[in-house]
């Protein structure tokens, strides 16, 4: 049977995985830190760096015995599609990449032309950091002539033709600020206004679309068709089965996305949402982050310094019930801890702050459903913390939903990897044993 191979070009982790249609399986995964380097902003790449790595990750894919080169019939790139690598009319990069969440954007929102037509846009988004790189690093911007994701730039370097034309694919560019999602085009003309006149948007295309095939001089065999991916949320959803209109799906990591498909976006937004194209099936999505990793992060490195996972989440269980959730303000800027017991410990201030993640969680939903006006189907939760009984049990007991649970530890690198066999054989698997009920035992295994 046929192999795919997906990468996960993450914030903090890369990974690449070895999706086997015979077993319906990743049979192989690989790992290893992102690179990036401190500024002053809060982040930056060197793309090259990037594509060395992922080359060396796909070379230690390929030695797995449980990967058949010769079976490989795909291959895909995912990323946060925010980050933007800018090209010279042959391709060499010419600036650093910003780091997708790095406060270069938030410098720039309030100047113009930001502060008119970009003013309710998520200052992540990529024209932000095109801004600032015309600001702050006009020279690197004046010897690029067109810009693509970091994706698809690591994708177009596996290409047989190394004249291919740049690229962009349509799930990454619903995050860079330039894409009119009605008419499905990009804004050429707004790249002048950012002070980017010489810049030319690239090409547009749909994810799973076979943009060429390997040429066996790198590391993969020639011939492989090379796949657009699209952004990691939705790739983890698209692995997830969320597939269809109505479904939500909320990926638990650093930033909890929640997502809502569509088969049309509603006339208007509200503050904090956003909206897209989605990898497969021609459908939309209307999408909000909340922090919720990051302040667990937080709580979890003051409350629990040196403590294994296992014992704090032992911990959490046996005081649950005995606290209410954490009210969170609507700005998420502070949580106030209440009907909390006299001899408090930190496992009852812990599971105060999940239960009011999980109340916040399942207020975004609603909010995302009335806005789209639109009946919620099945909610697919999936991520790290999806593995911990506990914690789907607080998630679960702060609604009347359905919560599917992933049990697939790396959706995303098995969205990816499915995504590559969308695009090349024109159907994708969604292999059951993914989804767990909440009361059911998840894996951890990491396919090594």
């Amino acid at each position: 049977m046929s192999q795919f191979i997906g990468v996960d070009i993450g914030t903090t982790r890369t990974k690449v995985g070895c999706y086997d249609a015979g077993t319906g399986r990743l049979v192989a995964l690989r790992a290893t830190p992102t690179p990036a380097e401190a500024d002053p902003w809060g982040g930056r790449r060197d793309a090259g760096q990037v594509t060395g790595m992922v080359a060396e990750l796909l070379r230690q894919l390929l030695a797995d015995p449980a990967v058949r080169p010769a079976a490989l019939a795909g291959v895909s790139v995912g990323s946060v599609g925010e980050e933007v690598v800018l090209l010279s009319g042959d391709g060499r990069v010419t600036a650093p990449v910003l780091v997708w969440h790095a406060g270069h954007g938030w410098s720039e929102r309030e100047t113009e032309p930001l502060a008119g037509r970009w003013a309710d846009t998520d200052d992540t988004f990529s024209v932000f950091k095109l801004r600032w790189l015309a600001r702050h690093l006009p020279e690197t911007v004046a010897a690029a002539r067109t810009f693509t994701s970091l994706a698809d730039h690591v994708a177009r370097d596996l290409l047989a033709d190394r004249a291919a034309p740049v690229f962009l694919n349509i799930s990454h560019a619903s995050r860079t600020g330039l894409l009119d999602l009605r008419a499905g085009v990009l804004h050429d003309g707004a790249l002048a206004e950012l002070g980017l006149p010489g810049l030319a948007a690239p090409e547009l295309v749909g994810s799973a679309t076979v943009v060429g095939r390997t040429s066996g001089a790198g590391v993969l065999p020639a011939g492989v068709p090379v796949v657009t991916g699209g952004h990691d949320h939705m790739c983890g959803a698209f692995g997830s089965g969320v597939r269809r209109p109505g479904d939500v799906y909320v990926s638990a990591g650093t930033s909890e996305a929640q997502l809502l498909l569509l088969e049309h976006l509603p006339a208007t937004l509200a503050p904090g949402v956003d909206a897209g194209v989605f990898v497969a099936g021609g459908l939309r999505f209307v999408h909000r982050a909340t922090p919720s990793g990051r302040y667990y992060r937080a709580w979890r490195d003051l409350l629990y310094p040196g403590v294994d996972d296992a014992t704090m989440w032992d911990e959490l269980a046996g005081v649950a019930d005995e606290t209410d959730p954490a009210v969170i303000d609507a700005d998420h800027r502070r949580a106030q801890l209440a009907a909390l017991p006299m001899e408090i410990t930190r496992g009852h201030a812990m599971a105060s702050l999940l239960k009011g993640l999980a109340v916040e969680a399942e207020t975004t939903t609603a909010r995302l459903g009335q806005l789209a006006d639109t009946a919620i189907a099945d909610v697919t939760i999936g991520g790290v913390a999806a593995a911990w009984p506990t914690w789907r049990r607080l998630r679960q007991e702060a609604t009347d939903r359905r919560l599917r649970f992933v049990a697939e530890p790396e959706p995303t690198v098995l969205g990816v990897a499915v995504l590559a066999q969308l695009g090349a054989t024109g159907s994708a698997d969604l292999p059951a044993h993914l989804i767990t009920a909440e009361n059911e035992e998840t894996t951890t295994d990491e396919h090594r």
